[in-house]
């Protein structure tokens, strides 16, 4: 059965909105002065070990914006991100959607969880916090990798919200840049 990780960037205080600064919020941009080689690294291993990105709305329409035209400053990076197949959940959003994109139909649980157990790889979320909080009520991610960037923004969108149940994690790997992201990765208990 394929996995579910989601891969996000959090602050200290727990923050996931704006870390690249496209002007979500004012404090847009905290990771920027904590990226490197080593982090670089990291993010293309994860993205060539996974086989399809699972993205929220707000998420696809910003990658889908910025990541076709990348190819040539971002080389395969943007060339594996570009023909990855994209499940898109959204309710707002009608097909046939752009950027080698699916539109999940129905019910969003119901159709992670059968795109699980179709044969393949992992399946990859970038950012996407309202998706990470839905498939998180319903058990359907067994794996975080959790970037923490040692900064504290002023505001912004938390990644976990409450209202769902405990979820017991399991740590499974911990490594620190030399800028001082803390790289965790937890799976499932």
């Amino acid at each position: 059965m394929r996995k579910v990780v989601a891969a996000e960037y959090v602050s200290v205080n727990g923050v996931m909105q704006d870390p690249g600064g496209v002007g979500e919020i004012e404090q847009g941009g905290w990771t920027n002065p904590y990226f490197n080689g080593e982090l670089a690294k990291y993010q293309s291993d994860q993205l060539f070990a996974s086989d399809a990105l699972l993205l929220g709305r707000v998420t696809y329409q910003g990658f889908a914006a910025a990541w076709p035209s990348m190819e040539e400053t971002e080389g395969e990076f943007a060339v594996k991100m570009n023909s990855l197949p994209k499940y898109v959940a959204s309710t707002t959003l009608t097909g046939p959607l752009e950027w080698n994109a699916t539109l999940l139909e129905g019910d969003v649980p119901e159709e992670v969880q059968k795109l699980k157990q179709q044969p393949g790889r992992d399946i990859l979320i970038y950012g996407s916090g309202e998706l990470v909080n839905t498939l998180m009520r319903h058990n359907l991610i067994d794996e975080y990798r959790l970037m923490i960037f040692p900064v504290l923004p002023g505001g912004g969108k938390p990644l976990f919200l409450s209202g769902h149940n405990t979820t017991a994690l399991r740590l499974a790997g911990t490594r620190t840049t030399s800028t001082g992201v803390v790289l965790l990765t937890y799976t499932t208990a």
